[in-house]
C-alpha cells in the first residue's frame, strides 16, 4: 500500500479502492482531480516475483501496439507501480453465467476475443493464462479486453489462439466451455481460426 500511496501522491491522484489482490501484487481504482478512473498495479512489498511489473510493462506496450489490453498510461520503477486504463467491466466467467447474453452477442464477442488473440500471436506476445476460468478477460460494453500480461513472455512460442479454443470449446471439463457451447451450440466451429 506504501508503494501505491507514493506513487498516487506525486501523480495527484486519489485511491478510491483496493480491485484485487494477488500473490505477488494488488490493484487500486484510483482517480485524478477531475475523477477520471484508472487502475493502479503496485508489487506487493514481501512480493517473492520480485521486479516483475518491469515485465507487464514492456507486454502492455506491445500488446498496445496493435490494440490490445488496457491502455498503458505511467511506469514507475521506483515505485514498482504500474498505471493503466481502469477497464468497467466484469470477468467473462461472470458474463457468461450472471447475464442473459445471447447467442449472437456472444458470438460476435468471441470474435473479437479471437482476433485480439491472432494479434498477440502474430506480435510474438504469449499472453500465458487465457485459460482458467476466464479472469483475465474483462467484459465492457459486450466487448472484450484481456487483462494482466504480467505472466506474458515474448521469447517463448506463442499459444494464444490455442489455449483460448481449449478454454472456451474445448475442454470436456470446463463448465465455462460447457455454457459456451450452450449458448451459441455448434456455431463455435464456424468462427475464424476454427
Amino acid at each position: 500500500m506504501d508503494a501505491a500511496k507514493g506513487f498516487a501522491v506525486k501523480r495527484d491522484l486519489k485511491i478510491v479502492r483496493k480491485i484485487s489482490k494477488g500473490y505477488a501484487s494488488e490493484v487500486f481504482l484510483v482517480e485524478n482531480n477531475k475523477g477520471k478512473k484508472f487502475a493502479l498495479k503496485v508489487e506487493k512489498e514481501k512480493s517473492p516475483r520480485r521486479g516483475f511489473l518491469v515485465k507487464e510493462t514492456e507486454n502492455l506496450k506491445t500488446a498496445n501496439s496493435v490494440g490490445v489490453g488496457p491502455k498503458l498510461i505511467d511506469f514507475d520503477v521506483e515505485s514498482k507501480a504500474v498505471l493503466m486504463e481502469y477497464i468497467e467491466g466484469i470477468t467473462f466467467e461472470k458474463y457468461i453465467f450472471e447475464t442473459n447474453v445471447s447467442k449472437q452477442k456472444l458470438l460476435r464477442l468471441m470474435k473479437e476475443l479471437m482476433k485480439q488473440a491472432r494479434k498477440l500471436d502474430k506480435i510474438g506476445l504469449d499472453h500465458g493464462q487465457l485459460g482458467g476460468i476466464g479472469r483475465n478477460i474483462l467484459v465492457r460494453k459486450n466487448l472484450p479486453i484481456i487483462i494482466d500480461f504480467e505472466k506474458g513472455s515474448q521469447v517463448r512460442k506463442t499459444h494464444n489462439m490455442g489455449r483460448l479454443k481449449s478454454f472456451l470449446f474445448l475442454n470436456p471439463h470446463s463448465s465455462i466451455s460447457k455454457r459456451v457451447k450452450e449458448i451459441i451450440g455448434e456455431q463455435w466451429k464456424e468462427l475464424p481460426g476454427q
